[in-house]
C-alpha cells in the first residue's frame, strides 16, 4: 500500500515537472545563475585553493572577508596598490608591503583616538588630519603612536596564544635532567 502511494507521488510529481514545473531545490542550496557551469579559471583556483595549508587557507579567507566589506573606492585603491606591488621588483616589495601594513595600523590608530574624542571633536581633529601633507600625516600617527603605546596593538599577530615562539625570542633553557 505504501509502495503504491509512493509511486503514485513520484508520478504526480514527474508529470508536474515534465508539464515545466521547475523542480524544488533542496535547502540550503543557492540558485545557479549565469553559467550552468564553472570556467577553467575557478577549477584552477579552487584547484590551487585545495593545496594550500590550514594557515594560509585562513588568512585568504580574512582577506576575502575584508574585501568583502570594502566600499568599491577602497577596492579600487586597494587594487592600484596590489598592482603595484605586482609591478615592483624582488628588492622593492619588501617596502611596498610595509608601506601597506603600516597604512592600515595607521588608520586603525586614528580611528581609536577619534574614538577618545566627543563626535565634535572627532571631527574637526579628522578634518585637520586630512588636511595635513603626507608628510605630516606620518609624523602625527607617530606622536599618536608614542601617545597610545601600551593601549592599542600593531593587530591579531600582538598575542601569542598558540605557543610559537618568534625568531628573534630567546629559547628557554632547557630544564636540569641531572636532579
Amino acid at each position: 500500500m505504501r509502495f503504491l502511494l509512493w509511486l503514485g507521488l513520484v508520478g504526480f510529481a514527474t508529470v508536474g515537472a515534465a508539464e515545466g514545473d521547475t523542480p524544488v531545490r533542496p535547502a540550503g542550496t543557492l540558485p545557479r545563475t549565469g553559467d550552468p557551469l564553472p570556467s577553467l579559471e575557478e577549477i584552477q583556483t579552487i584547484r590551487k585553493i585545495m593545496e594550500l595549508q590550514p594557515e594560509r587557507l585562513s588568512r585568504i579567507r580574512v582577506a576575502i572577508e575584508k574585501l568583502e566589506r570594502m566600499s568599491p573606492d577602497a577596492r579600487a585603491d586597494y587594487a592600484t596598490r596590489l598592482a603595484k606591488y605586482e609591478q615592483a621588483s624582488p628588492e622593492d616589495r619588501p617596502k611596498l608591503m610595509k608601506e601597506m601594513r603600516e597604512r592600515g595600523f595607521s588608520s586603525r590608530l586614528l580611528e581609536h583616538h577619534l574614538k577618545t574624542l566627543s563626535p565634535d571633536k572627532a571631527n574637526d581633529e579628522r578634518t585637520r588630519f586630512l588636511a595635513l601633507s603626507p608628510e605630516d600625516r606620518q609624523e602625527y600617527v607617530h606622536k599618536l603612536a608614542e601617545k597610545y603605546a601600551g593601549e592599542l596593538g600593531k593587530g591579531k599577530g600582538d598575542k601569542k596564544e598558540d605557543g610559537k615562539r618568534r625568531k628573534d625570542d630567546p629559547v628557554a633553557p632547557a630544564p636540569d635532567a641531572a636532579k
